[in-house]
C-alpha cells in the first residue's frame, strides 16, 4: 500500500498558480539565460568579464594581463604605474649600458669603414643588445626608465670611439667615417630599436 502511494504521488502534475499568465514562466527563464554582450562589439555574446572593471569583453577584445583577463583600456594601463624600477635594479642597468656601451663603442671604432648601408645593420643590432643588457640587468622591468637607460647607452656606445681617440688620431678617424652621417643614422636606429625592445 505505501509503495503504491508513493508511486501515485510521484506521478502527479506539478500545480500550477493561477495568478501568473501563461507565458511569464517562459519569460522569466529566457531572461535569466540571456548572456551578456561586449561592450565594444554589441553584435557578440561572451561570458567573459574584465577582471578590472567587470565589464563583458570579447575574445578580440580580451588583453591577457599578470592578474587575469582585462578590457583594452584597463590592459592599457602601463607596468611602470604599478610597479616602479627599484634603485638598486636601476644602477645595475645603468652600469650594464656603461660597460655595454663601451664594448659596443669599441666595435664601432673598429668596424667605422664598413659603409652607410652596414651602418645601418650596426645600428640596429646595438640597438637589440642594448635593450636587452639594460632588461637584463633591471630584473625585465618595462617602462620609460628602461628605456631612457638604453638610449643613453646607446649614445654612449656611438660617443665613446671619439673620446677613445680624442687627441690621438681623431683626424683620421673623422675621415673615415665619411662626415659622420652613417653615425648619425646608426645612433637613430639604435635608439629608437634599444627604447622599443625595453617598453
Amino acid at each position: 500500500m505505501r509503495l503504491a502511494t508513493g508511486v501515485a504521488r510521484a506521478k502527479e502534475p506539478a500545480i500550477e498558480d493561477p495568478n501568473i499568465p501563461p507565458g511569464a514562466a517562459t519569460e522569466t527563464g529566457e531572461a535569466q539565460t540571456e548572456q551578456a554582450v561586449c561592450y565594444r562589439h554589441p553584435g557578440r555574446e561572451t561570458n567573459v568579464s574584465c577582471s578590472a572593471c567587470g565589464r563583458p569583453i570579447c575574445t578580440d577584445c580580451m588583453v591577457y594581463s599578470a592578474v587575469g583577463i582585462k578590457c583594452p583600456e584597463c590592459g592599457r594601463l602601463p607596468r611602470s604605474a604599478l610597479v616602479r624600477l627599484k634603485p638598486d635594479r636601476a644602477a645595475r642597468a645603468i652600469a650594464a649600458a656603461l660597460v655595454g656601451g663601451a664594448a659596443m663603442g669599441f666595435g664601432i671604432l673598429i668596424l667605422q669603414g664598413v659603409g652607410l648601408f652596414f651602418a645601418l645593420i650596426i645600428g640596429y643590432l646595438i640597438g637589440i643588445g642594448m635593450g636587452e643588457l639594460v632588461l637584463s640587468a633591471s630584473g625585465r622591468f618595462r617602462g620609460r626608465t628602461t628605456g631612457a637607460i638604453a638610449i643613453a647607452g646607446c649614445i654612449w656606445a656611438y660617443a665613446f670611439p671619439y673620446l677613445l681617440t680624442l687627441g690621438v688620431d681623431i683626424g683620421s678617424t673623422a675621415q673615415r667615417v665619411t662626415g659622420g652621417a652613417w653615425v648619425a643614422i646608426g645612433a637613430v636606429i639604435a635608439c629608437y630599436v634599444a627604447f622599443q625592445r625595453t617598453q
